[in-house]
Formats: structure tokens, C-alpha cells, sequence
């Protein structure tokens, strides 16, 4: 008896025991739950995440550098890369200059992107010289960089795509010397800008041809509607008999527009810009200012990305692609009141 008696207590010993480690493990699963619950994670949830981040890894990066987000244009071709890049399966970071004039602050940031090891870059190089080496860098590092509107001293780029601005510049002049007699002045971009270099040496090699057109100066406005509407007050004191402006921006022109309108001679002195902003357009819907040589920086965004995707695909690509220019005055701003 005394031997049954200790068994039936061992057996409610180890029973009681049990229901306690069963309490616990009850409570720690409740727990569990109730923090599950909290969070609200849904298994679709979950396995959408898991697929987002299979893709991230797996989509090539191209990182693009403008000369600067603070002008439309720049913007225009930023904004097509992007939604072109989406389309075929890339990924784009972007970063730029706060001024196109800042041109060691564009280097840093290619550098930056170099030694983060990118897989190709998009580059508006802001002027000619200064962008060589560390294209080259990129290159040694098999990073290949592709440049859009602005061109590059010879180095190791694969491709640029944009305006032939030599060619654009000329049709500036033959637009000045078809509507205007008399002394004209250029509102220029900045020292190095191979973009703008390229617009002021085609206006002055065509310009020739118009022996009733004068070029009686030219001088930097930085880009900039401020600094093109200073420019334009001093040109105006300097040269009361002034005809006409060619401005190789319409950052520029804009501000000359209303320089001119602030002294009354609207009627005096024609102004022509070039870019084709659809801010542009409107001024010449306006009277502000009275033409433009349109780029097409939507069409350059889209077709430095495909550039981009044939290159990685193996297929050939031509090193310089012209996207084209065309001439805006009242009879067609309307249609340049978007980004073409």
C-alpha cells in the first residue's frame, strides 16, 4: 500500500508539473499571436515584399548627371529617362549640381557614383575639359558612360546623344539675319560649356552671310534668367540702336525679353533663344520674346535609355546621334508648349 500510495504521488507531482510547462508554452504562443495580430502582415504582403526585393536585386542601376535640376530642360530629359528606364527594367538615381556653372561639384558627384559601382552613367557634361579624366575612370572601372545634350573632349564615352549645336546655331542666324537689320548681340552661356560654345561659333560662322547683320558683342549671362536680364540692361545702354539678340539659352532670352520690355523697345529689338522650352513658347505667344531654336530633350531622354539597353544587349550603337532642332516662332509655339 505504502508503494501505491508514492507512486499516485509521483504520478499528480509530474501531471501538476506538466500543466505548468503547458500554461507557459500556451501563454508564449498567445503572446506570439497577439504580436502577429498587431502587426498585421498578410501573406500577400509578405510574398510581395519577397518579390520587390528579388527584382531590386536583380535590375541594373544607371545614374544620371545632369548639369542641374534648376532648369526645365534639364528636367524634361531627366523625367523621360526615368519613365523610359522603368520600362525596360532599369533603376535611376539621380543627382546634379545646385548651378550649372559648379562644374568640381559635378565631377564629385560622378566620382561618387564611380566608386559606388554603378552600372552605367548618363552624363550632361558641364563643359568639355573638366569631365575627361573621370569619364575615363569610369571606364578603367567598366562603367560605361554615356553623355546626353552636352559632348565631351575625345575619351573613353560610348555615345552621345543630343543637339547638333553647331547646326543649331546656325539656324539662329539665318532666323536673325532673315528678320533683323542692324547691331545684334549674344547672350552667351558660360566658360568651357561645349553646348553653348558649339550654338555662339555656328551663329558666327552663318552669320557671315548677312552683311546687314552687325554682331556688335557678346558676353557670358551664365544660363540664367537673372544674370540674362542684367546682361541685356547693360547691352542696352551700351548700344541704344540695337536690332536684335541671339541668346544660346532660353534661360537668357527670357530675361532679355523682359529687359527689353522694361525699356519700351519691344517693337525695337527682336530676341531669339534657343532650347525650345515650353516656357519659351509662351513668352512668344506673349510678344516677350520673339523666337527659339527648339531642341528635343524628351526625345533625348528616351533615346540615351535605349542607347543604354542596346548596349548591354551586345547590339551595335552609333556614337553620336542627332536628335534635331527645329524653329519656333508664333505661327507653331503651340505646339511647342509641351516638351517634344
Amino acid at each position: 500500500m505504502k508503494k501505491l500510495a508514492i507512486f499516485l504521488s509521483l504520478c499528480m507531482t509530474v501531471s501538476m508539473l506538466a500543466g505548468c510547462g503547458n500554461k507557459a508554452a500556451n501563454d508564449d504562443t498567445a503572446d506570439k499571436a497577439t504580436d502577429t495580430a498587431t502587426d498585421e502582415v498578410t501573406p500577400a504582403e509578405t510574398e510581395d515584399a519577397g518579390k520587390t526585393d528579388a527584382a531590386d536585386t536583380e535590375k541594373k542601376v544607371i545614374a544620371m548627371i545632369p548639369k542641374t535640376l534648376n532648369n526645365p530642360f534639364f528636367v524634361a530629359i531627366k523625367d523621360e529617362v526615368e519613365a523610359m528606364a522603368a520600362e525596360l527594367g532599369y533603376e535611376v538615381v539621380v543627382n546634379a549640381p545646385d548651378a550649372e556653372t559648379e562644374v568640381d561639384k559635378q565631377v564629385g558627384i560622378v566620382e561618387t557614383f564611380v566608386e559606388q559601382g554603378v552600372d552605367a552613367i548618363i552624363l550632361g557634361p558641364a563643359t568639355a575639359s573638366a569631365l575627361v579624366d573621370v569619364i575615363n575612370k569610369a571606364d578603367e572601372k567598366g562603367i560605361p558612360v554615356f553623355l546626353v545634350d552636352s559632348g565631351s573632349d575625345e575619351c573613353a564615352y560610348q555615345a552621345f546623344v543630343g543637339t547638333d549645336n553647331y547646326k543649331g546655331g546656325q539656324e539662329g542666324a539665318k532666323w536673325i539675319g532673315e528678320n533683323v537689320k542692324g547691331k545684334v548681340v549674344i547672350l552667351d552661356g558660360y566658360s568651357g560649356n561645349d553646348a553653348t560654345t558649339q550654338r555662339q561659333k555656328g551663329f558666327m560662322d552663318e552669320i557671315k552671310n548677312y552683311p546687314d547683320v552687325e554682331v556688335a558683342a557678346s558676353e557670358y549671362a551664365n544660363c540664367e534668367i537673372s544674370k540674362g536680364m542684367e546682361v541685356t540692361e547693360n547691352f542696352l545702354m551700351a548700344y541704344p540702336d540695337l536690332a536684335g539678340i541671339f541668346a544660346v539659352n532660353d534661360m537668357m532670352a527670357i530675361g532679355a525679353g523682359q529687359a527689353v520690355e522694361a525699356a519700351g523697345k519691344r517693337d525695337q529689338i527682336q530676341v531669339c533663344g534657343f532650347d525650345g522650352q515650353p516656357d519659351a513658347a509662351q513668352k512668344i505667344i506673349e510678344g516677350t520674346i520673339d523666337a527659339t531654336i527648339a531642341q528635343k530633350p524628351a526625345t533625348m531622354g528616351k533615346t540615351i535609355v535605349q542607347t543604354i539597353d542596346d548596349y548591354f544587349n551586345g547590339k551595335e550603337i552609333e556614337r553620336n546621334v542627332d536628335t534635331g532642332c527645329d524653329v519656333v516662332n508664333k505661327e507653331n509655339a503651340e505646339t511647342y508648349l509641351t516638351w517634344q
